[in-house]
């Protein structure tokens, strides 16, 4: 089975877990921006931005409006980049990102590229051109993947150090044979479930944990599955949150129960009744003592017999 393309799972789990994505990346995130405005994801805007390129190893690109807690309403714009491969080019790549996001915007941009290649001589950081005492130099944040080893993750709360714990182990130089990446997937889920998030958020990181990495044996990812969704029956001890949304889901299903219920049985009812009223038409009873004998109403039984 063909594994699904990483750009893909990169931009999905960026979306899914921005919050937790900015808090990871910006520890200063909480102080600067204000979580509680809706975070917009402008791809189509990116699109008119982006550079045409010849590659198709090209990891994700997102840009995100992002509104800061200052006085009044103002948003800054986050760049990232998920660069898989080496790029001599990637610099200016970032820097031609930089002017022409501030050209059609005229707001202010925090750009950030993550490198998940194995290479530990690739790491650009900034762009710098110069000639005759006129000259441009463009920083940006980085942050190197294989520069990390799997405990400086662990350690963490964050959903998003379990992103990147699942990405350090999609490294070449870190490449695993399916039987011990098997186990590396399996410890990663039961951590996950120890830190107790909610469900949704269980479900995501596991399906990024499951597919980021593929088995060279395909036949593996049912049985993973299957461990996973054993996993996740664990029962964790119950809060009062967890208790009353328990409680408030076991009472709407009772009521649509008994509501389907009571509906399935009167559609019941008014079948055998019109039977009834069908079988004693045919043997010459008229209408109205029908209706009388039956105890239905004489419209019911004319219906009945149309």
């Amino acid at each position: 089975m063909k594994p699904i393309r990483k750009d893909i799972l990169w931009k999905a789990i960026i979306e899914d877990f921005f919050s937790d994505f900015l808090t990871f990346f910006y520890p200063e995130a909480l102080d600067i921006f204000d979580f509680s405005k809706n975070f917009e994801f402008l791809d189509k805007e990116l699109e008119q931005i982006i550079l045409p390129s010849s590659s198709k190893n090209r990891i994700a690109d997102k840009l995100v409006k992002v509104y800061t807690k200052e006085g009044k309403e103002q948003w800054i714009l986050v760049h990232i980049e998920v660069q898989g491969y080496e790029d001599d080019e990637f610099a200016e790549r970032m820097f031609t990102y930089f002017y022409r996001i501030y050209d059609k915007y005229k707001k202010d941009i925090s750009a950030l590229a993550i490198f998940t290649d194995d290479n530990p001589k690739f790491h650009p950081k900034s762009f710098q051109k110069t000639f005759i005492r006129t000259g441009v130099v463009y920083n940006y944040e980085t942050f190197k993947l294989s520069d990390y080893k799997p405990k400086d993750f662990q350690g963490s709360n964050n959903p998003f150090a379990i992103v990147m714990e699942t990405a350090l182990y999609g490294l070449k130089k870190n490449k695993l044979k399916d039987e011990k990446l098997f186990a590396v997937k399996l410890d990663l889920a039961r951590r996950l479930n120890e830190k107790g998030f909610p469900k949704e958020t269980f479900g995501k990181l596991c399906s990024f944990i499951k597919t980021y990495v593929s088995f060279e044996n395909s036949e593996l990812l049912p049985k993973l599955d299957t461990e996973i969704d054993t996993i996740n029956k664990i029962v964790r001890p119950m809060g009062i949150i967890e208790a009353i949304q328990e409680e408030r889901i076991r009472m709407a299903t009772e009521e649509v129960t008994e509501k389907v219920t009571e509906e399935v049985t009167e559609k019941v009812t008014q079948k055998v009744q019109k039977d009834n009223i069908q079988r004693l038409h045919k043997r010459g009873f008229e209408i109205e003592a029908i209706s009388e004998m039956l105890g239905v109403p004489l419209e019911f039984a004319k219906d009945a017999v149309k």
